[in-house]
């Protein structure tokens, strides 16, 4: 740009004053204006133009080396920015790694741990297995001790409280006096049921155990044969066997089932010790644990068995009768 402008320098000897005669020949209207004027505008319009291009050079030049400067800072800014991220990659991929071994390690030895578990819990499982069969053999083995202990007890139902109603010489003089027995029954103990009785309830049953289970036959037997006929100085009592809890829950299912066959011609049924209902009908013979099973059964069956018209009649047998026959067999 320097360059240029020196191409324009101004030289004052080379401007001569102009004269007089000029001057004034200058104003005469036959005249035309001189041609020097028109070559310094030409010159000025060039040195603007010179001047603007030189400008644009020098900026341009000045924004370029600005604009290197910057980016060079800038990339070896961002040169050392990688260079310390690739080092912390590398460093974490390493501690990463280590962490992995490391975990393997413990899955390795966790399977191993639960290859000895699963082997201790599958004999674990062996073992609950066998216990609860253990559990379910001795359950069954107390019921049937309980029953066997029960088998010479009987329950008496209805008869009023006061002292030494339920003594044993008192329950054998009832047992005699209602059943009309013409022997005297020997009663080993009684008592009361344990359950607390409040004002207004009825009369605990007495549970009575006799010395001869032959007279426990024999008097659920008359018992049976005069069922709602019984009573005690004016009082209406009812006599059954002494069941286990479980025993009674179990044959108290059957109600339902024995309540609709009852008075059905051409039907055998019987409820067998300790609860296993047996329907006989048309020379066909079904036996049942379930009460559900057997009240299905029977409401399946219902127009058959209520429409039999063969010479057969129905026959309950009771527990007082089935007891004999049952035989108690105990686990080996």
């Amino acid at each position: 740009m320097a360059a240029n402008l020196r191409k324009y320098k101004y030289d004052g000897s080379s401007n001569t004053r102009p004269n007089t005669s000029s001057s004034k020949s200058s104003h005469s209207p036959d005249k035309a204006t001189p041609a020097p004027a028109e070559g310094s505008a030409m010159d000025i319009a060039s040195v603007k133009a010179d001047i603007l291009s030189s400008l644009r050079k020098e900026i341009s030049s000045v924004i370029r080396e600005e604009l290197k400067s910057t980016l060079a800072e800038e990339f070896d800014s961002l040169t050392k920015e990688i260079k310390a991220v690739k080092t912390e990659i590398v460093n974490n991929t390493a501690a990463i790694r280590t962490e992995i071994e490391q975990v393997k390690a413990h899955v390795k030895t966790v399977e191993a741990g639960l290859s000895t578990w699963s082997d201790e819990v599958v004999s674990v499982q062996e073992t609950v297995q066998d216990l609860n069969k253990q559990m379910k053999d001795l359950q069954e083995k107390c019921e049937d001790l309980e029953g066997r202990m029960r088998r010479g007890n009987i329950r008496i139902t209805g008869v009023p409280e006061h002292p030494g109603s339920s003594s044993p010489t008192a329950v054998s003089k009832l047992i005699q006096e209602v059943l009309q027995m013409e022997k005297e029954v020997r009663v080993e103990r009684s008592h009361r049921s344990l359950i607390q009785r409040r004002p207004g309830d009825t009369p605990r049953v007495i549970i009575a155990r006799l010395h001869n289970e032959g007279d426990v036959m024999d008097i659920l037997r008359r018992a049976r044969d005069r069922a709602g006929q019984l009573k005690y100085k004016g009082n209406p009592i009812a006599m059954f066997p002494d069941y286990t809890a479980n025993v009674a829950k179990a044959r108290a299912a059957f109600t339902e089932v024995r309540r609709m066959l009852r008075g059905r011609q051409g039907i055998r049924y019987g409820l067998f010790y300790p609860a296993k209902f047996r329907i006989s009908h048309n020379n066909v013979e079904k036996e049942f644990v379930d009460a559900t099973k057997a009240l299905d059964y029977v409401k399946k069956n219902k127009e058959g068995i209520y429409s039999s018209n063969n010479n057969l009649s129905i026959q309950y047998i009771p527990m007082s009768v089935l007891r004999c026959r049952y035989v108690h067999t105990l686990h080996d």
